[in-house]
């Protein structure tokens, strides 16, 4: 036994002897940078390029074995500029032996030191690594001359068996330059560092780099570090304790890819801290308007969990703040060259008119339809591009629960969305003000032209409530119901203003007009055509028990013929046009007095009582003038007396309101002539 075990040590030894020898044989007898000028020839013939070395090629044995190579460059490919394409400060890598003889390989670190790589793509879209990339047409490897998975998968080294001691890139720099676009990337100063890696167990990874762009100006410092497991026997990678740190940015999380039944499949979790919007943009060069709020877009951070696979993807949950408002969702898209998405999310509250410009005085003191110089020299809109549409297979639900803007609020939101074939259906219902609204819009993409309709209702609004949100102060009362139905081709202002056609209808009840003192105008129109002096500016409210109507829409021209106003003093009835692409109205309304009113006896009572009043609406579709005929009711009570006045109050309105006017608007209706706009007051008496 002890001869044995002799035997076994004297040929260890001898062994370890023979090593060593050759270990000196070689460092003394073999020079590699002797065979510099035929590594270069061999690079000149194999890729076409220039190989230099400016520095020395060193070899190490113990406990190493290994080399490490000085300053070295290689060329640019030909045709693109003369300079280096790759070049290095120093490279070095090394491989322990000892492990060597019980089956495990052992590196050391990996060191890479000055890395420059300038590549680029000429103006004709040829990219200075692709001769590097090899020939197309080169002859494929026959599959018989692989190794399939059952002759290598004993002979294969085992994963646990190999470790590397770290790998450390430094100081090294990346230049893209696309001289299509004309535009630059740089990737500079990048430092990463790969910790021990050994087997299945995790290691530490830490990335640093400056990037810089001239399309758009941008420059940025990111910072990215974690650990990496890799598990070859599952196909999976994992990327845990991610930190990002860009910008005033910090993401944190973990991703895990991998393979199921040989389709990639990937998860994870990020989430972003709180940051500043505002200041973010800022830094990017991105200029952000005015707003009311001078606090928003301070706050916001983000949370996401996704899974998906190279055909689908799915955000299990997403949650973003946003300055104190919060949306929740989850969705996901099915097959990527055929996308079909489904969204469900949720806001708790926005309030919108912070992030509005503030109204300037200039603003708010504008008048209505009154055209700037910039407005009257505007190109004619032009239809959107629906080929997305064409395309797209949406199915969504949005829920807001409360929603401001221009000081208007809506509770109770939700949003169905729904496309397919090209056609697009949106069904939105929601709480204004007490009341209730429901509708459904829909639009055809597939023709040349898009075609919509729309319909809806909202009942029992409390108008009182919504315009003094809307304007400040209290205006009109009463409870509000509106129904439409309409439909038309095209997305344009103009194209709207054209075809749209449908019905429509309104409704107020138990009402009043607020500040508006209906027995002071009568008394002041009065007193004018008396010529006595007028009243002072006495205010009041008018109630009424319910005002309602309905319209024809044809092409733009709207035409209503049974406006309906009842009050317990005054009772009116009204009918007219008004033209959507000409922006006329002519509109006129008979008021009769029914009941007394305060400071309304006497002569003046005995004269107006029981007799239609004349109000016209007429002009400017943005900003009509608005008053009593004052004309007609002279003619009535001074001119001809009551009983004559009434026959010429008549026919006044019964024929041409203006004679030498003709009642062909700008696009050629003529509003006598048509058949629903005929004689507009004729039902009226």
């Amino acid at each position: 036994m002890k001869n044995i075990v002799k035997l076994i040590l004297t040929a260890c030894a001898a062994l370890v002897i023979l090593c060593l020898a050759a270990i000196l044989i070689v460092t003394v007898i073999v020079d590699p940078n002797e065979y510099k000028d035929e590594i270069v020839q061999l690079v000149k013939k194999k890729t076409g390029r220039k190989l230099s070395f400016n520095g020395d090629i060193g070899l190490n044995f113990y406990p190493y074995l290994g080399f490490n190579v000085g300053p070295a460059a290689l060329g640019n490919a030909p045709g693109f500029p003369d300079h280096d394409m790759a070049r290095i400060n120093k490279a070095e890598v090394s491989l322990r032996l000892i492990p060597l003889l019980s089956g495990k390989v052992s590196v050391g670190k990996v060191l890479l030191d000055g890395l420059s790589l300038h590549l680029a793509k000429n103006s004709q879209g040829v990219f200075n690594w692709d001769d590097l990339a090899g020939s197309s047409n080169e002859e494929e490897t026959e599959p018989a001359d692989l190794p399939t998975d059952s002759e290598d998968s004993g002979s294969g080294m085992n994963f646990e068996n190999i470790s590397v001691q770290g790998v450390e890139i430094t100081n090294a720099n990346l230049l893209y330059t696309d001289l299509q676009d004309e535009s630059e990337t740089s990737i500079e100063n990048l430092n990463l560092n790969l910790g021990a890696i050994q087997g299945t167990s995790s290691f530490p990874f830490e990335l640093g780099f400056e990037l810089k762009l001239n399309q758009p100006e941008i420059a940025l410092r990111p910072h990215l570090s974690g650990k990496i497991q890799l598990n070859p026997e599952t196909d999976t990678v994992l990327l845990a304790n991610l930190a990002l740190s860009v910008l005033d940015l910090h993401l944190t999380g973990q991703i895990h890819a991998g393979t199921q039944g040989g389709t990639p499949s990937f998860s994870g979790n990020l989430k972003l801290a709180e940051t500043s919007l505002r200041e973010l943009m800022d830094k990017l060069g991105v200029k952000i308007s005015d707003m009311s709020d001078s606090n928003a877009l301070k706050g916001f951070s983000a949370e996401i969990q996704f899974d998906g696979t190279d055909n689908s993807a799915e955000v299990k949950s997403l949650t973003v703040k946003l300055d104190g408002s919060t949306l929740t969702a989850e969705g996901q898209v099915v097959n990527f060259t055929s996308p079909q998405i489904s969204i469900n999310a949720e806001v708790d509250s926005f309030d919108a008119d912070r992030y509005l410009p503030p109204q300037s005085k200039s603003e708010s003191g504008s008048k209505p339809g009154q055209n700037t110089e910039a407005s009257d020299s505007a190109q004619p809109a032009t239809e959107p591009s629906l080929d997305v549409l064409r395309n797209l297979i949406l199915n969504a639900r949005l829920r807001i629960g409360r929603f401001k803007v221009n000081k208007i609020q809506a509770t109770d939101i939700q949003i169905d969305v729904d496309a397919h074939d090209g056609v697009l259906a949106v069904a939105p219902s929601f709480n204004l003000y007490d009341g209730q609204f429901e509708a459904q819009t829909r639009l055809d993409a597939n023709n040349e032209t898009p075609i919509w309709s729309g319909s809806g209702s909202l009942q029992k609004l409390n108008i009182r409530s919504l315009l003094h949100d809307l304007l400040g102060k209290d205006v009109i009362s009463g409870s509000a119901s509106v129904e439409y139905d309409l439909s038309g081709s095209g997305l344009t202002p103009d194209g709207v203003k054209k075809t749209v056609c449908g019905s429509t209808s309104f409704a107020v009840t138990e009402g009043a007009v607020l500040g508006v003192d209906v027995a002071k105008m009568i008394r002041d129109s009065w007193n004018k055509i008396m010529r006595a002096a007028e009243e002072g500016n006495e205010t009041g409210n008018f109630n009424f028990s319910s005002l309602e109507a309905s319209a024809k829409v044809k092409n733009g021209h709207i035409i209503n013929n049974d406006l309906l106003f009842d009050s317990p003093l005054v009772e009116a009835n009204g009918a007219g046009w008004a033209d959507l692409p000409a922006e006329k109205v002519d509109y006129k309304a008979m008021i009769t007095v029914v009941g007394s009113l305060d400071g309304l006896e006497g002569e003046i009572l005995d004269t107006v009582k029981d007799i239609p009043l004349p109000l016209r609406v007429k002009g400017n579709l943005s900003a009509p003038s608005i008053g009593l005929d004052e004309e007609v009711m002279a003619q009535l009570l001074v001119t001809a007396g009551i009983s004559v006045g009434l026959d010429t109050l008549t026919d006044s309105l019964l024929g041409n309101p203006d004679d030498d006017e003709s009642s062909d608007d700008e696009d050629g209706i003529n509003n006598s002539d048509d058949d629903e706009s005929e004689n507009l007051f004729g039902d009226l008496f």
